[in-house]
C-alpha cells in the first residue's frame, strides 16, 4: 500500500503537466488520470493507517510479553519494554516513510534523467556526499546510543534509592548523550539541507537556461523538491536505524546489547 501511494505521488508531477496540456488543448482526458490518482492514493493510504494502528499494537504486546519473560533487573526490564515502544513506532510510521522515500529517490531520478540531465547529474552528485557525510558518522552514533541507553536502563534503579543527587547525575548524563547525539545530527542534517538548497537553485537556472518548455521546467522543479525530501528523509531513517541497533540487541538478551 505504501508502494501504491508513492508511485501515485511520484506521478503527480508528470500527470500535472499533461492535464495542463491537455486542457489548454480542450481535452479533460488528464485531469481525470489526475482526479483518480489523488483519490486512490488517498483512499490506499487511508486504509494502511487504519490496519497499521491495529497490526502493530498486536506487535507491541507480544513482543513487550517476551521481552518482560528475559532474565533481567527490573530497571532493565522496564527501559526495555519503553525501547520497544520505539521499535514498534519505527516501523509502524518510519518504515512506511523509508519504503515512500526509496520509491521517490529513485523514481524521481528516473523522471529527472529524462527531464534534464544536467539536473540529474547533480542529484546523484548530491545524494552521493550526503551518504559520505552520514557514513562518517555512523561510529559515533552507535556509541552514543549504546551509552544514552546503558544510562536509561539505570533508572528504575535509580530513582528507586529516592537520592536527589544520584537522580541529578542520572539525568545529567541522559541529557550529555541526548545532546551528543542532536549534535550530530544537526551537523549531519545543516549539510544535506545546504545541499538540497544548492540543488533546487541550480535546477531552475539549468532549466531555464536550457530552453526547455515552460511545462518541463515546471516538472523538473517539482521532482527536484521531491528528490530533495526523499534525501534528506533517508538519512533520517538511517539515524533511527542505527539507534534502534542497540536497542535490538538488548531485547534479544541481557549478553548482547551491541
Amino acid at each position: 500500500m505504501v508502494a501504491a501511494v508513492t508511485a501515485g505521488e511520484v506521478a503527480l508531477p508528470f500527470v500535472i503537466g499533461r492535464a495542463l496540456d491537455g486542457f489548454l488543448a480542450g481535452s479533460s482526458r488528464w485531469l481525470v488520470v489526475l482526479a483518480a490518482i489523488g483519490l486512490s492514493t488517498m483512499l490506499i493510504g487511508t486504509t494502511r493507517r487504519v490496519h497499521d494502528v491495529r497490526l502493530y499494537s498486536r506487535i507491541y504486546e507480544r513482543v513487550g510479553s517476551a521481552a518482560l519473560a528475559q532474565d533481567a533487573g527490573l530497571s532493565a526490564s522496564t527501559a526495555r519494554l519503553n525501547l520497544l515502544r520505539e521499535v514498534v513506532d519505527f516501523l509502524e510510521y518510519s518504515v512506511p516513510d523509508l519504503v515512500a522515500g526509496l520509491i521517490a529517490f529513485l523514481g524521481t531520478l528516473v523522471f529527472l534523467a529524462r527531464l534534464s540531465l544536467p539536473v540529474f547529474a547533480a542529484a546523484l552528485v548530491m545524494a552521493a556526499v550526503t551518504v559520505v557525510v552520514y557514513a562518517a558518522s555512523t561510529g559515533r552514533t552507535l556509541r552514543f546510543n549504546r551509552e544514552y541507553n546503558d544510562e536509561y536502563e539505570r533508572q528504575v534503579d535509580v530513582l528507586r534509592r529516592r537520592d536527589l543527587a544520584l537522580a541529578t547525575s542520572h539525568i545529567g548524563l541522559l541529557n550529555r548523550w541526548n545532546i551528543r547525539l542532536s549534535d550530530v545530527d544537526s551537523v549531519n542534517v545543516a549539510v544535506s539541507l545546504s545541499l538540497t538548497a544548492a540543488l533546487q537553485v541550480f535546477a531552475i537556472v539549468s532549466a531555464v537556461r536550457g530552453g526547455l518548455d515552460h511545462r518541463v521546467v515546471l516538472a523538473v522543479v517539482l521532482y527536484v523538491f521531491d528528490f530533495a525530501w526523499a534525501a534528506s528523509m533517508l538519512p533520517s531513517s538511517w539515524q533511527q536505524y542505527l539507534r534502534l541497533r542497540d536497542i535490538m540487541g538488548r531485547l534479544r538478551g541481557p549478553e548482547a546489547p551491541a
